[in-house]
C-alpha cells in the first residue's frame, strides 16, 4: 500500500486511495497515516492532513511527529509546539525525530530562547548523546544568533563528530564571511566529503574571492554537479560571465540548475539574446527555468516579453506557474500599467485557486494600484488574512499614487494604533503622501515623529521627501536651509528635486545656484544635464543652454528619450520622441497634427517655458 500512496500525484488521488484504505480497514497502520499525512501537506493541503490526524483512533509518536513536521514544513512553528505539547499530555514522549522538527521551527523562527528551550528538553530526555540530534541543534544555534559562540561551544563538546558535525560549523564560519576560522577547521578535518569541499567553493565565491575558489575546485578528489554549479553561480555573482561560461562548456554532466544559472548569467548583463538562446537550448526545463527568463525579460524592462514569455509557459502547460511566476508577471503588468493584462493574471489566480500569500497580495496591491484601479487595491489589502509592514507600504504608497493622499495618512493612522511596528520605507511612503497632497505641516509633524518618537534615523530619501514638500509649497529658502543643515553631503536628486520647485515658482536666483550644485556633482549625467538646459531654457537663460548643450556633445553625452504606452486591444504599444518604428505611425501624426491644428484654433498658445524647452530639446 505504501508502494501504492507513493505514486500518487494529486490530491485528488491521495483522497480516492484513502477512502480505499478506510474501506479495507487499513487505516490504523502509523506508517500509512504517516505518508497520506505527509503527502497531503505536499499538495498543499495542511487542512486534509490535520483531518487525517484527527480521525486517527491510536497515534503513535510517528503519525504525531509527522502532524509536527506538517506543521513546520508550512510555516506553523507555533502550532508545531502545541502538538507536540498536546502529545506530552497524552503520555506519549517524544523521540530524536520530534526535536530534530522542533529544533528546524525555531531556526525558521529565529528564535534562540526557544532553542535553549529545547536544547534542555533534548538534556531531559535523554538524546543528548546522539550525534544526529547534536547536528540538527549545532545548525540551530548556528543559524538562531549572530554569535557563533554557542556553536563552537557545542561542536567542541561533541565526543565524537561525524562529517557533517565538521560541515555544519564550517558553514556557519562561512555564513559570517569568517573564511580564516572556516579553512582552519576544514584543514583539521580528519576526512572530508564533497560537501566538504562545496562548502569551501560557496563561502570563497561569497566574498567574491574567485582565484582561491578555483584553486580549491582544482584540487577537489572527486567533484559532483553542486561543486560546477557552484563555481559557475559564483562567476556569475562577481560579474565574470565569460570564466562562468568556459566552467558551463567544460562541464560533463549539465543539469537544469547549471542552463538556470547561465541564463540569469547573461540576464544580469542585459544580454537577453543569449540568456533565450541557452533557454531554448535547454535539454530539460522547470519552472525556476522559466521564472529565470521572465525575471530577465522584467528586470532588463522588457515587460511585453515577460508577458510573452508567460503565455507560452501556459500553452506548454508543462509546467504549472508557481508563486515566483505570478509575482514577475504582476510586475510586468505594474510596468506596463496595464489594467487589462492584470486583470487577466488576477482571474487566472482565483481560477486556479492559487494560494494569496503575503508576497502575492502586495504584488496585486502594487499592480492594481499602478493600473489606476485603487478600488480593487483595497479590495486585495481587506481579503488578505495576514498583512506585513511591506504590505501597509505599498497600500499607503497606491493611495498616494493615486491622489487619495488624506486617505494615505488615515491608513498610516491605523496601522499605528493596531500596534503594527514601523520601519524608514514606509515612512518614505507617508511623507511622499503629505508631498503629494500638499500636507507641509503633518509632512513635518510625521517626520519629526520619525526621528524623535520611532528614533528613525533620516536617508537620503528621507531628506528627499522633506525637500520636495517645501519645495511644492514654495518654501524654498526653508528647504535650502534644510538641505544645508543636513548631517550628510545632499547627493545630485536631492538639489534636482528642489530645481525642479525653483523652477515651477520662477525663483530665477536660487535656479542658478542649484543648477550649478547639479553640475558640480553629476558634469557626466544626462538625465542632470538636460534638467539644467531645460531650466535655463524656462527662464529664457539662452547663453547657459547652449553651455551645456556644447559640453554635453563634447562629452558625447546623449538625452535618454522619454517613452510612453498605451494599451489597445489587450496589446501595448510603446512610444518615443520623433518615433518612427510603429507601423501605423502615419495614421498617428496625422491624428497629432490634426489636433494641434485644432488646439490653435481655438485659441491655445503655448507657455513660453514649454516653447524654450522644445527648442532646448531639439537636436539632443
Amino acid at each position: 500500500m505504501l508502494q501504492i500512496i507513493q505514486k500518487v500525484k494529486s490530491l485528488r488521488e491521495l483522497k480516492q486511495i484513502h477512502l480505499q484504505i478506510i474501506v479495507h480497514s487499513l487505516g490504523e497502520n502509523s506508517f500509512i497515516l504517516a505518508k497520506l499525512m505527509d503527502l497531503s501537506s505536499a499538495f498543499h493541503s495542511l487542512n486534509y492532513a490535520m483531518r487525517i490526524f484527527q480521525n486517527a483512533r491510536s497515534r503513535n509518536v510517528v503519525v504525531h511527529n509527522t502532524m509536527i513536521k506538517c506543521f513546520v514544513e508550512k510555516g506553523c512553528q507555533n502550532e508545531a509546539f502545541s502538538a507536540c505539547n498536546k502529545m506530552r499530555a497524552l503520555g506519549i514522549p517524544p523521540n530524536n525525530f520530534t526535536f530534530s522538527f522542533l529544533l528546524k521551527a525555531c531556526e525558521s523562527l529565529g528564535s534562540l530562547k526557544w532553542s535553549k528551550g529545547v536544547h534542555c528538553q533534548i538534556l531531559r530526555f535523554g538524546f543528548g548523546c546522539y550525534i544526529f540530534v547534536q547536528n540538527a541543534l549545532l545548525g540551530t544555534y548556528a543559524r538562531c544568533t549572530k554569535d557563533i559562540d554557542l556553536a563552537r561551544q557545542l561542536f567542541d563538546d561533541m565526543s565524537e563528530r561525524d562529517v557533517v558535525s565538521w560541515n555544519s560549523i564550517i558553514g556557519a564560519y562561512m555564513e559570517r564571511r569568517d573564511m580564516a576560522r572556516a579553512m582552519a577547521i576544514f584543514e583539521l578535518m580528519p576526512e572530508r566529503n564533497v560537501v566538504s569541499w562545496n562548502s569551501v567553493i560557496t563561502g570563497l565565491s561569497r566574498i567574491g574571492d574567485m582565484a582561491s575558489a578555483r584553486s580549491v575546485f582544482d584540487q577537489m578528489p572527486t567533484r559532483n554537479t553542486i561543486s560546477w554549479n557552484t563555481l559557475i553561480s559564483g562567476y556569475v555573482m562577481s560579474g565574470d560571465v565569460s570564466a562562468a561560461k568556459s566552467i558551463f562548456d567544460q562541464m560533463e554532466d549539465k543539469d537544469v540548475v547549471s542552463w538556470t544559472t547561465m541564463i540569469s548569467a547573461y540576464t544580469k548583463i542585459g544580454d537577453l539574446e543569449c540568456a533565450r538562446k541557452v533557454f531554448d537550448e535547454m535539454p530539460v526545463k522547470n519552472v525556476v527555468s522559466w521564472n529565470a527568463m521572465i525575471a530577465g525579460y522584467n528586470e532588463n524592462c522588457r515587460f511585453n516579453e515577460a508577458l510573452s514569455m508567460f503565455q507560452l509557459m501556459l500553452l506548454e502547460r508543462r509546467f504549472p506557474p508557481d508563486e515566483a511566476t505570478i509575482t514577475s508577471v504582476i510586475s510586468a503588468c505594474a510596468h506596463l500599467g496595464s489594467l487589462e493584462h492584470g486583470n487577466w493574471i488576477h482571474s487566472y489566480i482565483k481560477k486556479n485557486n492559487i494560494h494569496l500569500t503575503i508576497a502575492l497580495g502586495n504584488a496585486l496591491i502594487d499592480m492594481f494600484a499602478k493600473c489606476g484601479d485603487i478600488k480593487y487595491s483595497e479590495s486585495v489589502f481587506k481579503q488578505m488574512p495576514r498583512k506585513c509592514i511591506i504590505t501597509w507600504t505599498t497600500m499607503i504608497s497606491g493611495l498616494a499614487y493615486n491622489g487619495q493622499c488624506r486617505d494615505a495618512l488615515a491608513l498610516f493612522e491605523r496601522m499605528s494604533m493596531e500596534g503594527m511596528e514601523v520601519d524608514d520605507v514606509i515612512f518614505i511612503a507617508v511623507l511622499s503622501a503629505c508631498t503629494h497632497g500638499g500636507f507641509v505641516e503633518e509632512g513635518q509633524i510625521i517626520y519629526k515623529q520619525m526621528v524623535e518618537k520611532h528614533g528613525i534615523r533620516p536617508r537620503m530619501e528621507h531628506y528627499g521627501c522633506m525637500v520636495d514638500l517645501l519645495g511644492r509649497a514654495g518654501k524654498l529658502e526653508k528647504a535650502l536651509k534644510f538641505i544645508q543643515n543636513m548631517p550628510m553631503e545632499p547627493n545630485a536628486v536631492l538639489w534636482a528635486t528642489l530645481l525642479s520647485s525653483c523652477v515651477s515658482h520662477g525663483a530665477q536666483e536660487l535656479v542658478e545656484f542649484v543648477s550649478q550644485k547639479i553640475v558640480d556633482l553629476e558634469p557626466l549625467s544626462s538625465c542632470y544635464q538636460v534638467l539644467v538646459s531645460n531650466s535655463g531654457a524656462v527662464e529664457g537663460k539662452w547663453d547657459s543652454v547652449v553651455n551645456v548643450r556644447a559640453m554635453m556633445r563634447k562629452e558625447g553625452i546623449k538625452k535618454v528619450p522619454g517613452c510612453s504606452s498605451i494599451q489597445v486591444g489587450g496589446e501595448v504599444h510603446e512610444f518615443l520622441v520623433k518615433d518612427t518604428r510603429h507601423k501605423r505611425r502615419k495614421e498617428i501624426y496625422d491624428a497629432l497634427d490634426g489636433l494641434t491644428e485644432l488646439m490653435r484654433q481655438l485659441g491655445y498658445t503655448p507657455f513660453r517655458g514649454q516653447l524654450g524647452l522644445l527648442y532646448a530639446n531639439a537636436d539632443l
